[in-house]
C-alpha cells in the first residue's frame, strides 16, 4: 500500500498535444521536486493517435489518411506502440522513484498502479485480472505497430481480453506511467490508418484486435459515461493508495 500526500487532477477532455504536453510537464516538475506525487485523469477532445517515443510515424502510419480524417498524431514521452484515442478515459501517475513501492523498479511500479486500477474497475462491477506473463504475440504474425495487439506484464485483462494498455518512463528521480481504459473501440478505423505490406495483414490485425481486446461498454453491456468511470477510478486509487488527496 502506498502512503503519501497525493495531488489529484481531473482534466476532462483535452487535445492530443495538450494531453501529452501536460503529462511531460508533470514528469519534469516531479523530477525537479516542484510537485507532490500526482494522479491525473483525462479524455480526448478529438480523435488522435499517439505513438511511442521510438516509433517511426512515416513507416507505420498512413499520414495522408490521418490528415484526411482529421486524426492528430502526437508522440508520447513513453515507449510502446501506436494507439487510437477517441472513446476512452486515460490516466497518468507521476511520482518519485524513491517512494515505496516504486523504488523496487519498473515491474513493481506497474503492479502498484494496476492494483489501483483494478480497484477502480471493481467500483464499476468489473473483475479484472493482472497479466503476469511476458509479452504475447500471435504465432506467425509480424510485430504489430498497434499497442493493443500485445499483452505486457501487469497490464489488465477481463476474461482474457486486454482492457487497459499502459506505458512507463523512468528518469533518475521520477517516473511517469500513463495508459488508456477503452470505453468504445473502432478497430476498422484504427487499422485503416496503419501501413501494412498487404491487405491480408490489415484484415488479420483487425480480427486479432476484435478477439483479443475488450471495452468497458462491452463488459458492462451498457453505455458508461466518462464521469462515472472517472469517479470509480478516483475511488479505486483512494482505497488502494492510503493518503491525503488534494484535488486540483
Amino acid at each position: 500500500m502506498v502512503h503519501n500526500e497525493w495531488r489529484w487532477i481531473s482534466d476532462g477532455r483535452q487535445t492530443a498535444e495538450e494531453n501529452m504536453a501536460i503529462d511531460s510537464a508533470l514528469l519534469a516538475d516531479c523530477e525537479q521536486g516542484r510537485i507532490p506525487p500526482t494522479v491525473r485523469l483525462y479524455g480526448w477532445s478529438e480523435p488522435a493517435i499517439t505513438i511511442g517515443y521510438s516509433q517511426n510515424a512515416e513507416m507505420e502510419l498512413d499520414l495522408e489518411r490521418c490528415r484526411e480524417l482529421g486524426i492528430a498524431i502526437v508522440r508520447r514521452p513513453t515507449g510502446g506502440r501506436a494507439l487510437l484515442h477517441a472513446h476512452e478515459l486515460a490516466y497518468a501517475v507521476v511520482a518519485p522513484v524513491s517512494l515505496p513501492p516504486f523504488n523496487q523498479g519498473l515491474k513493481a511500479t506497474f503492479q502498484a498502479v494496476s492494483e489501483a486500477l483494478l480497484s477502480g474497475l471493481q467500483g464499476l462491477g468489473i473483475q479484472g485480472d493482472l497479466n503476469t506473463s511476458k509479452q504475447r504475440s500471435a504465432p506467425g504474425m509480424t510485430r504489430s505497430p498497434a499497442c493493443f495487439a500485445s499483452l505486457n506484464h501487469c497490464e489488465i485483462t477481463v476474461d482474457g481480453k486486454k482492457l487497459i494498455g499502459s506505458a512507463q518512463k523512468r528518469t533518475s528521480k521520477s517516473f511517469l506511467q500513463h495508459g488508456s481504459l477503452i470505453i468504445e473501440s473502432d478497430h476498422a478505423l484504427f487499422t485503416s490508418v496503419l501501413k501494412f505490406k498487404s491487405e491480408n495483414e490489415r484484415v488479420a490485425l483487425q480480427e486479432r484486435l476484435m478477439h483479443s481486446t475488450t471495452t468497458l461498454n462491452q463488459i458492462c453491456d451498457r453505455q458508461l459515461s466518462f464521469e462515472e468511470i472517472s469517479a470509480a477510478l478516483q475511488e479505486g486509487f483512494r482505497k488502494t493508495w492510503d493518503g491525503v488527496y488534494l484535488n486540483i
